[in-house]
């Protein structure tokens, strides 16, 4: 029987691209090959593992994953109206049967990589492939059942554990939920026997699993168990579990620290693997959403031929401190109103595009600064307004409402639609270390040893130049969770957060703000509460997403839908 009726393969793409260590690129499709052949043979079985990496997705376009910050105070979405799922989301209009267009049908696509995984198990049981090989890819199975998983739970908390092959097509999966623990202890089972058998990072080929990624899935996962959504009755064992395994991440040495702000923005382009644990890259035979288009489509703006679909909000950028360490609402901060950009913490120009920002603008191949302004005395004049603004003359509807792009991820100097040379190759990440200070600081504070939080956070500040935290209590965790923010913006981490702390309604139902900008004569005035969306609200059912109704039927009523939905 051709394995294509089994299940079906997908081409594998490179997960990462670098020179010193072999890509896995270009491989041809598993259909045309027997069950048996597959399972038996080392370079097909290999095939076959790898194929499953891409069930992990990334929000670049067309794999499974989108970016997720416009449900957030982050971001805002602006194309797609009131009927975009995400602008759905943000009003609270969320019902049970529209879960899955916020995460690209993740419920379906996580449980089909199960199946996968489990076919694994159930085929190489008396495999003849060599003892070694074998050994290593059941480490990547392994870690690659448990991160489908931990996704999962993070979604919609407790969700079937299933181990056991099913065939596709089957109309009866009568199955009910496990509980978020039973599947947060799976995931450290899984990444626990991972990590005694997998290489370690340095050993491993770009984008496969290593002993350090097994950990830093772990560690997450302890985290998030710990957190209050999975946590009600704040278990301490919980959060020195999660202290003790992101410990051991932090403490890794085979992978380098971020060094400076130059470094930390080029993690995100692809310059730098300082700081990353895993990731996917890309080549020009292997893009973003399959060519054509990628990040710089998603975030340019309608002037440079952009979408700019996701856009930064002024809350977010309000979060980015003063380079003296204090907020821009600290009234003895320093802040200028007519110079709101300047003195920020580094970070900041190296995530967001502002009024003043200088790029290059590869449509008009050169340098220049951005402009989102309009001009004071004529407002209406496309020619006198600013070229990024939504008062421009070029593309105005893809310019950004909020008067600032994303930065980040851009794979800078590329056009935003075209093949070849200009194919967007900047990598998605899905751990990398600095996360893990920030994981360690969060279960010291819950543990009472401000101490150590303050210096997990202060060792990322102090690559920046920013100056040390020195707070406790109510106000370090605070500092803290800014920290968190501004460090891990737009990579899927927000969203998460607010939603396990429980601080969707106090922190997500609040207006959308983006900044106006006129310009008059040779200044510019600022008004940094400029309303985009006055629609958003928050209602505690949304800390969880609603399981597609059409698994709860076919489950014969024995999966039991999220409440309030």
């Amino acid at each position: 029987m051709k394995i294509k009726n089994i299940l079906c393969i997908l081409l594998f793409t490179a997960l990462t691209a670098g020179s010193c260590k072999q890509d896995i690129l270009n491989l041809k499709p598993l259909d045309g090959y027997s069950e048996t052949d597959v399972f038996a043979d080392a370079a097909l079985l290999n095939q076959f593992v790898n194929g499953i990496y891409r069930g992990m997705g990334h929000p670049f376009g067309g794999e499974g994953d989108k970016f997720i910050e416009g449900m957030t105070d982050d971001g805002y979405n602006q194309h797609g109206g009131t009927t975009n799922p995400y602008r759905m989301f943000t009003a609270g209009e969320i019902g049970s049967t529209q879960g899955e267009a916020l995460n690209d049908n993740l419920w379906a696509n996580s449980y089909d990589q199960i199946r996968r995984t489990n076919l694994f198990f159930d085929k190489t049981l008396n495999s003849p492939v060599p003892a070694a090989q074998l050994q290593r890819l059941t480490g990547e199975i392994r870690f690659l059942r448990a991160f489908f998983y931990a996704r999962l739970m993070i979604w919609y908390g407790g969700v079937p554990l299933i181990t056991e092959t099913y065939n596709l097509g089957q109309e009866s999966y009568d199955v009910s939920r496990n509980t978020p623990d039973e599947i947060a202890a799976f995931v450290v089972r899984e990444c626990d026997l991972a990590a005694a058998v997998l290489p370690s990072f340095t050993a491993t080929d770009y984008g496969k699993a290593s002993r350090e990624a097994a950990l830093a899935l772990k560690a997450r996962t302890l985290l998030y168990a710990a957190s209050p959504l999975f946590n009600p009755n704040n278990e301490q064992a919980r959060w020195i579990a999660a202290r003790d395994a992101n410990k051991v991440v932090i403490d890794l040495t085979t992978i380098n620290n971020i060094t400076n702000a130059d470094d930390y923005g080029n993690v995100f382009n692809g310059k730098s693997r300082n700081d990353v644990i895993l990731s996917r890259s890309f080549t020009q035979n292997n893009a973003h959403g399959g060519g054509e288009w990628g990040i710089n489509m998603w975030f340019y703006p309608g002037s440079m031929n952009g979408w700019g679909t996701l856009v930064p909000t002024q809350d977010l950028v309000n979060a980015y401190e003063m380079t003296n360490g204090k907020l821009p609402s600290d009234p003895t901060s320093g802040f200028n109103i007519n110079n709101p950009y300047t003195n920020r913490d580094p970070r900041f120009a190296k995530t967001i595009l502002y009024q003043g920002a200088t790029i290059f603008d590869p449509e008009q191949k050169l340098n220049r600064e951005l402009q989102y302004f309009y001009d004071k005395n004529d407002p209406t004049n496309t020619a006198k307004n600013g070229i990024d603004g939504k008062g421009g003359p070029n593309q105005p509807w893809n310019n950004s409402p909020t008067a600032y792009n994303f930065r980040k991820f851009l794979d800078e100097g590329k056009r935003a639609q075209q093949k070849g040379a200009d194919e967007n190759l900047s990598p998605w990440i899905y751990f990398r270390k600095s996360e893990f200070y920030l994981n360690y600081a969060e279960a010291q504070i819950a543990l009472n040893n401000e101490g150590e939080a303050r210096s997990a956070l202060n060792t990322i500040r102090s690559r920046y130049g920013m100056p040390a935290i020195t707070e406790g209590g109510a106000a370090l965790v605070q500092r803290y969770r800014n920290e968190r923010r501004v460090e891990l913006v737009i990579e899927q981490h927000r969203f998460h957060d607010m939603r396990r702390w429980k601080l969707g309604a106090a922190v997500f139902a609040k207006p959308a703000l983006g900044a106006l900008i006129l310009k008059n004569g040779n200044t510019f005035e600022y008004n940094l509460t400029n309303v985009v969306d006055n629609t958003r609200k928050f209602v505690e059912k949304m800390n969880l997403v609603p399981i597609p109704f059409s698994e709860i039927q076919r489950s014969h009523g024995k999966l039991v839908q999220n409440p309030g939905y």
